[in-house]
């Protein structure tokens, strides 16, 4: 297994889904069909991390403090430009994605400490400006004029777009580092995941990982959700959350929820998931929760599972060795794509391999692996395109189609 998962804790909760910008996928025209690798773009490091698209260009970095941002033309697989900027700790890592509001990308550069968030032009690579320092792990969006900071630190900025200022900020948790997930800004609202400290007077709220709704233009809470279920836990971080036009889905330490979007209400109660584990019968995690359709699918104790958004209950599972450290799930129309290997298989392939699920039939399409100078090097993401899909795997970004 690839060297790099050792940071992949912190990246499955922030990028499970590492498409950031892309079309709705259930529009997006699905491979089918056994792909055939276009172009390979190798930038001289080991890892790529989550990318970002933007028009006809695909955003990415090394997560692993190795290279800087990477501009690459996503027709003819040409590097555009490369942003390379130095901390005093060195090179800034990046492990969650991009954002990008017209001809401006966002990116939240880590560093051994601190990390910052730089702006740069779109068109150019040029740096524009650099945000509050210090910023921990941070996770980006933007909306409107507005930037948004979110740093494991326990602090969420919004800064001016164009100039970097600090329009706002709010302190979720001062009190220690903690989790956060990307944030996802829809009709003016930020959902988001993160530590958050106790809200004196309310004891229905103590200190803990929550389901966080702000508003966009003043960062004022409007709600907040921890699910009242078994196992529920203070240290452990909530999943990065699917956010659709009524409700919002997520994963906690072992349970499944599903909550109203405009009033953080449970649209039903939280479900445990339990699995057997050397004999007896465990709450288990799942990882990479994608929407896709009418259920939700992810990975839970190297199973495939697919949970009903009605209810929450299991609809169907795939068996098999599938991928959970650093779940490269994503949807393309009614395809899926994921990585591991069936339960029909004897023995791990040599190297990782990708599959393609139909959604519908619950059928493999096809599988794609990819020689690489080290063993079981599986993908770290994947981002769906029309017809095709960007993965990266062993010193490249790879296109198929």
């Amino acid at each position: 297994m690839r060297t790099a998962l050792v940071f992949l804790a912190w990246m499955a909760v922030v990028c499970a889904v590492a498409a950031w910008g892309q079309a709705d996928p259930a529009a997006l025209k699905p491979l089918r069909t056994a792909p055939v690798e276009k172009f390979a773009v190798n930038a001289g490091f080991r890892d790529w991390g989550p990318s970002t698209l933007a028009g006809t260009t695909i955003l990415a970095g090394s997560p692993t403090g190795a290279g800087g941002l990477f501009a690459v033309d996503t027709v003819t697989g040409k590097l555009k430009w490369s942003h390379r900027p130095s901390f005093s700790t060195g090179t800034g890592s990046i492990s969650t994605p991009p954002a990008v509001s017209g001809g401006t990308v966002i990116v939240p550069y880590a560093a051994a400490y601190p990390g910052a968030v730089v702006a740069v032009s779109l068109a150019t690579g040029k740096e524009l400006w650099r945000g509050p320092d210090p910023v921990q792990d941070a996770a980006v969006a933007t909306y409107g004029d507005l930037a948004y900071i979110l740093s494991k630190n326990g602090a969420f900025y919004a800064l001016d777009l164009a100039t970097g200022r600090e329009r706002w900020k709010v302190v979720l948790n001062a009190s220690r580092p903690g989790c956060a997930s990307r944030p996802i800004v829809m009709d003016g609202t930020i959902y988001l995941t993160s530590s958050a400290s106790a809200v004196a007077g309310d004891a229905k709220k103590p200190a803990g990982n929550y389901l966080l709704a702000l508003d966009a233009k003043t960062g004022q809470e409007r709600w907040r959700y921890r699910a009242e279920a078994p196992y529920v836990h203070q240290g452990v971080c909530l999943g990065q959350p699917v956010v659709t036009a009524t409700t919002i889905y997520g994963s906690g330490e072992s349970y499944l929820y599903a909550v109203e979007r405009e009033t953080g209400r449970d649209r039903w109660k939280a479900v445990e998931i339990r699995r057997t584990v050397e004999g007896r019968d465990r709450p288990v995690s799942v990882f990479g929760l994608v929407d896709a359709g009418s259920v939700l699918v992810g990975i839970t104790m190297g199973h495939l599972i697919a949970f009903e958004k009605e209810s929450g209950r299991t609809a169907w599972e795939l068996a098999g060795q599938y991928t959970e450290r650093a779940p490269s799930t994503a949807v393309a129309g009614r395809v899926l794509y994921f990585q591991g290997s069936p339960a029909n298989q004897p023995a791990p392939a040599p190297r990782g391999t990708l599959y393609a699920l139909d959604l519908d039939t619950r059928t493999i399409l096809w599988s794609y692996s990819r020689k690489t100078a080290e063993a079981n090097w599986s993908f770290g993401a994947v981002t769906p395109v029309d017809g095709g899909l960007w993965v990266d795997s062993y010193q490249a970004l790879v296109k198929l189609q």
